[in-house]
């Protein structure tokens, strides 16, 4: 199911959101800079979950990224019925996107865009 919500809390909206459907497990894609600036607002609302890391920039939007993101995902135990929350801009929406979607024939992602043009993208396709 693909829905897109707009809410001014989102603490309270992802937990609701992470709520509606029973995971294994539940990861965050953070990069340095959502990891400092935004992951803090919204890690103490949401259920137990494991923080999944990479560089911050355009040219760290690469396969040897997704790479490091598909090897975090194994190496925590990640499996089909696990959900990647993505918090952050368009390059880790975009690999996010396409690491959720190709690891173990894809799990459930949800995306949290943190800055206006990735909103706009991620609300257009």
């Amino acid at each position: 199911m693909q829905s897109v919500i707009i809410k001014k809390q989102i603490e309270q909206s992802l937990n609701d959101v992470l709520f509606q459907k029973t995971y294994s497990q539940i990861g965050v894609l953070v990069d340095t800079n959502t990891e400092s600036l935004c992951y803090p607002i919204i890690k103490n609302s949401l259920p137990t979950h494991e923080l999944i890391r990479v560089e911050a920039g355009e040219k760290f939007k690469n396969l040897e990224s997704c790479q490091r993101i598909w090897e975090q995902l194994t190496q925590k135990g990640f499996d089909r019925y696990s959900c990647m929350v993505v918090l952050g801009g368009g390059v880790l929406g975009d690999m996010g996107g396409f690491c959720a979607a190709t690891y173990k024939r894809g799990i459930d992602f949800i995306l949290v865009p943190s800055t206006l043009l990735s909103q706009v993208d991620a609300s257009v396709g």
